[in-house]
């Protein structure tokens, strides 16, 4: 038997394959009686290096697999050393060359990108015990080409655990596969915890009734405030989602809700961000008071990490900590819910090696703990094209999103328009940059830099002299400058860099040092007079005084050495805060010198570390001295119990303080280890609330330097004036949604930008410009046959009835009337791929030999043109006779790229803005340029000026996938008359 469990992905193609490969797989566990789990789009964000499409566990071994949708000629490279380090390509009539397989961002090749995944799975399997038997040396790697696809060049045949075939043989690999990783049940379980995804549906059936009208999303087209009001004024609960670039639309429009309900009889009013950073930071923006979201809809009854039976041994292993939803009875039914940066709420899976809020999906807990059937009202209020924390199709303002949470009818959406007023400057970069990002074309990428707003910042000095203005002094208040970078690595370096030539304090942490705060903490009150008592993620803080160290040996079984805790108490002001309190607080000294964040050996030793302190505190609250335990006593389901279930009690509570060697086996009932669990489990989260209210090493603040940060980091904060690199790593693509957000979000969080190493974006940044041509001679292109509403001559119907591909059918029937006249009659046709086609011909004088054809036709790019006719076998055919039958065959039929005048339309897409600047080009040089054909990929052009003439044939892309739309790939001369004309081209149309 087959589990499936899949996370679907953003793409249809990769959804559509996964569901023909689980076809697949299914009829060959069916076959062989084969016992698995798939999982699909496998994610954590732990293992964030992990990201394998998916991931197969069944008898025969374990395979990681990565799925390519291409098809075609694979052509790997000749021999193994480039076959590890050199680009792998398909072979494609687009743009008359191959195309590069793509490997994701980061890999020159999809073999070097599953050795990565590889090696991350390693790193999991070697870090988690729990595994039984699981050998990562025979783990497979495998690409699954969508195909049919031919192998040109060989693998080296010394990767016997990497595979590279089509769909069509998978059957075959799965029954041929061998290893030692076979299927175990506890295994499956565990990978199952660590890659969380949803079962799989094999076959979405839904009754259709004779007239089904499907219910829509209301979109609001103007006057926002009436239907606002509209919508506070419905007796049933709702969503609106309100959308603009604009945080001044969305200050005012979160105002005008909160006033506005006032007058409406709604019996509350709730006001939320999606933490208590960003509610600070939107105080600061706007006055505006909000709650963070997960303080109101998380930490419930069940106590954290703690076992399912209440006799078990509590492990050290035993370390996520799981904060369930709470109960929203404090919500009134008819609550409105207002939540701020909205697009910072998101449905994409976030969880630590040791932490979890709920499911994991905040977005998906929010709205089942306000509860879909209730008539409470949902406002969600934010940035359309910001980052957001996870990926953007799972943020709250997706609507699709969104649908799948929530009934479509009862949602209603606005979306301010982008308003392009601007000429230069820092808002005319966020327009053109909101621009890109909705139309989803990222081509074009300028900087109008006014020196007021936007600064390109390319001297040194100067950014020196910026650097020592903003930061040569220990802080009082806020900072109202930053700097912002892509990586935490580059601002560890910037951060030292003006610890060392701003403030000149020493390299270590020192007096004057600014400190931004990571997590959420409590810090512990003895007195009652402790200001501040909490301190939460985003806060800025000035170090007064370093105080003493403390180093804390840990041991934990995932090391062989102790992981050493070091903690350092200081002294600092808290400049988030009003009035700006002092205060001492312990900092995790690992996770400051640190360049990114813990290790996973860090992380667990602390989370040892906290266990160890509530695990002291047991053995001084003993559970039998507890109010908890009394309350169990005075169950009235307890004094229904039997004297022998009693008893078992008593003894599992006596366990609870022996070592594991002394424990006493006990059997009773599952009611009776039931309600022992619920009162241990209300007892150990009493003492685990007093250890994080009264202990300051379980509250060490993770802090790191504050005067460079990240952009994510930098979400939602308005500072004066701030400098952001524009490079953000090497090899990284910026062509993309991603890169664009990120600017976007980057460039927002100050008012004035100084931007260093601008990455410029223009359609023509990758193509070439290539002239072959002779003066007079006009470059015959490769001819495509392509036959609209073609008729098939009846002699013929029976010979092509099963083909589909209409130039096929029409290439065939014309070549089989040119070949009937000496002699060779079409006898049938047969389809072999979705690229070949063959016709088997009669011979003259030969009974049982045949003249076979092979037709090779493009794919849909290129309206699945027949582009070639081969011989593949005479069988004693006249070769000459034959060849000369397929000469006139194309001579015969025109051309799909034949130049001719086709008066086409100007194009409506982004070329069509690129050719009228061209036509404007070319009148004022006395030239006159017409578009004389366009075709999927390319376009053709005559440029003329008196008796001068020269074509042009430009290429072009419109693949989002290889991110090749809005790109032009090359310009190509097919004629000149001279090469004058050809030099007052070539500026207008390629002036780069």
């Amino acid at each position: 038997m087959l589990e499936i469990l899949n996370n679907r992905t953003v793409h249809t193609h990769e959804n559509e394959q996964f569901r023909r490969v689980v076809n697949i797989i299914e009829a060959t566990f069916d076959k062989f009686g084969y016992n698995g789990l798939l999982i699909g789009n496998p994610f954590n964000e732990s293992y964030s290096r992990f990201r394998a499409d998916a991931i197969l566990y069944y008898n025969n071994g374990l395979i990681l697999v990565d799925f390519k949708d291409y098809k075609g000629i694979i052509k790997l490279p000749p021999n193994e050393n480039e076959f590890h380090s050199s680009k792998w390509h398909n072979e494609s009539p687009k743009d008359r060359s191959r195309l590069e397989i793509k490997a994701g961002a980061n890999f020159i090749n999809p073999f070097r990108q599953l050795v990565s995944y590889r090696n991350a799975f390693r790193e999991m399997i070697e870090k988690n015990k729990y595994f039984d038997g699981i050998n990562p040396a025979r783990v497979c790697i495998a690409n699954i080409f969508s195909g049919p696809i031919e192998i040109h060049n060989e693998i080296p045949r010394n990767l016997p655990y990497y595979k590279l075939i089509q769909e069509s043989d998978l059957g075959n690999f799965l029954y041929d596969f061998a290893s030692e990783n076979s299927y175990k049940e506890e295994n499956a379980k565990i990978f199952k915890s660590i890659f969380p995804a949803e079962k799989w549906i094999k076959n979405i059936e839904i009754p259709i009734p004779e007239q089904i009208i499907e219910n829509q999303i209301t979109e609001i087209d103007n006057d926002v405030e009436k239907n606002i009001v509209d919508f506070l004024n419905q007796e049933n609960g709702g969503i609106l989602v309100l959308e603009s670039m604009n945080s001044d639309d969305r200050d005012s429009w979160l105002r005008f809700i909160t006033n506005e309900a006032v007058n409406h009889n709604i019996p509350q009013i709730e006001k939320w961000s999606h933490s208590a950073r960003i509610s600070k930071k939107i105080q600061r923006r706007s006055n505006i008071e909000t709650e963070g979201i997960y303080s109101i809809i998380y930490g419930g009854s069940d106590i954290e990490g703690q076992n399912e039976n209440s006799d078990k041994e509590e492990q050290e292993e035993e370390l996520l900590e799981v904060i369930p939803l709470k109960s929203s009875k404090d919500i009134d039914e008819k609550a409105l819910i207002v939540v701020a940066e909205a697009h910072l709420i998101s449905r994409s899976l976030s969880q630590s090696e040791l932490l979890r809020f709920g499911s994991g999906r905040l977005l998906e807990d929010a709205i089942k703990f306000l509860n879909p059937q209730s008539d409470r009202k949902i406002v969600f209020i934010g940035d359309p094209y910001s980052l957001t924390f996870g990926k953007d199709e799972d943020s709250a303002l997706n609507l699709e999103t969104l649908s799948e949470l929530y009934n479509k009818e009862k949602i209603k959406h606005f979306h301010k328009a982008i308003d392009n007023k601007y000429s230069d400057g820092k808002e005319k970069l966020r327009t053109d940059l909101a621009t890109s990002i909705e139309k989803s074309l990222f081509n074009n990428l300028n900087y109008s830099f006014d020196e007021t707003t936007l600064i390109d910042l390319q001297d040194d000095n100067q950014r020196i002299q910026n650097l020592l203005l903003w930061f040569s002094k220990p802080f009082s208040a806020e900072p109202d400058n930053a700097v912002l970078f892509y990586s935490k690595k580059d601002c560890l370096k910037t951060n030292k860099w003006i610890k060392k030539q701003c403030l000149k304090n020493g390299e270590s942490l020192g007096i004057g040092d600014l400190l931004i705060v990571n997590n959420n903490v409590s810090i512990p009150d003895e007195s009652g007079f402790q200001i501040p008592r909490r301190i939460v993620n985003g806060m800025f803080l000035t170090v007064l005084a370093v105080k003493e160290s403390l180093q804390e040996p840990i041991k934990i079984r995932q090391s062989q050495n102790p992981i050493v805790l070091s903690f350092t108490k200081i002294n600092v002001k808290c400049l988030s805060l009003v009035g700006s309190p002092e205060t001492d607080i312990w900092i995790l000294d690992n996770y400051f010198g640190s360049e990114d964040d813990l290790t996973k050996e860090e992380q667990i030793a602390f989370r040892v570390f906290i266990n160890s302190k509530i695990n002291d505190e047991k053995r001084k609250q003993k559970f039998e001295d507890s109010q908890e335990y009394k309350q169990l006593l005075q169950d009235s389901q307890y004094n229904g119990f039997s004297k022998v279930e009693k008893e078992a009690i008593s003894k599992l509570v006596k366990n609870y303080n022996l070592p594991k060697e002394k424990k006493e086996k006990v059997e009773t009932s599952k009611n009776s280890r039931s309600l022992l669990s619920g009162y241990y489990k209300k007892y150990s989260k009493k003492l685990f609330f007093q250890i994080k209210d009264s202990d300051p090493f379980v509250n060490a603040v993770f802090v790191k330097y504050g005067w460079a940060i990240t952009v994510h980091k930098a979400i939602a904060s308005t500072y004066n004036e701030i400098i952001i690199k524009g490079h953000r790593k090497e090899n990284d693509g910026i062509t993309n949604d991603s890169y664009f957000r990120w600017l976007y979000s980057g460039i927002t969080a100050g008012k004035i930008v100084n931007i260093t190493s601008p990455q410029i974006i223009n359609p023509f940044m990758d193509c070439v410009f290539e002239d072959s041509s002779l003066i007079g001679v006009t470059r015959k292109p490769k001819q495509f046959l392509i036959f609209e509403n073609y008729e098939v001559d009846i002699k013929f119907a029976d010979k092509v009835q099963s083909l589909q591909n209409k130039n096929v059918v029409g290439t065939i029937c014309e070549i089989s009337k040119v070949l009937e006249q000496n002699g060779y009659l079409l006898e049938s046709s047969k389809k072999y791929s979705e690229y070949l086609t063959k016709a088997f011909y009669s011979i003259p004088q030969s009974d049982n030999k045949q003249l076979i054809l092979n037709i090779d036709n493009k794919g849909s790019k290129d309206n699945f043109a027949v582009g070639n006719i081969r011989i593949e076998n005479l069988n004693g055919a006249d070769e000459i006779i034959v060849k000369t039958c397929i000469e006139d065959c194309f001579e015969q039929k025109q051309s799909v790229i034949s130049i001719l005048d086709d008066k086409p339309e100007l194009p409506k897409d982004f070329r069509q803005e690129i050719y009228t600047a061209w036509f404007e080009k070319c009148k004022n040089e006395n030239i006159t340029l017409k578009l004389m054909q366009s075709h999927n990929n390319q376009d053709v052009f005559r440029a003329t000026c008196e008796k001068e003439s020269l074509t042009l044939r430009v290429w072009y892309g419109t693949s989002e996938k290889n991110h090749t739309k809005g790109f032009f790939s090359k310009i190509e001369v097919l004629e000149k008359s001279s090469e004058s004309l050809l030099e007052q081209i070539k500026p207008i149309v390629y002036g780069l």
